[in-house]
């Protein structure tokens, strides 16, 4: 008898548990808001690197030479965020670039 409580007790906390599990994947998220600013634009070509940004009436360009033996890793002029490269399977020819804004 005390074995069949047990497996019961154990049925019932399981069954509740799944319930708790499914009600993460429900519900509704309202934004609210807008986007105010562009990000910046990246334009590649003859071993450069122009980025160009914005922020309000300030308009930065910059120009970063693009070396296959030294990935990149720099900030974006306005305090706009950070740029990093890295070389993908070891490729001095083919890289990520990742764009990180503040």
């Amino acid at each position: 008898m005390n074995r069949i409580k047990w497996v019961l007790f154990l049925g019932v906390l399981a069954s509740g548990m799944m319930q708790y599990a499914s009600a993460g994947s429900t519900g509704t998220i309202h934004f609210y808001g807008a986007i105010v600013e562009s990000g910046c634009n990246f334009k590649t070509g003859g071993n450069k690197l122009v980025s160009s940004c914005e922020r309000g009436a300030a308009k930065v360009t910059q120009a970063r030479q693009i070396s296959a033996t030294n990935p990149l890793s720099f900030s974006l002029p306005l305090s706009l965020g950070h740029v990093t490269t890295q070389q993908v399977n070891n490729n001095p020819h083919l890289a990520l670039m990742t764009v990180s804004y503040n």
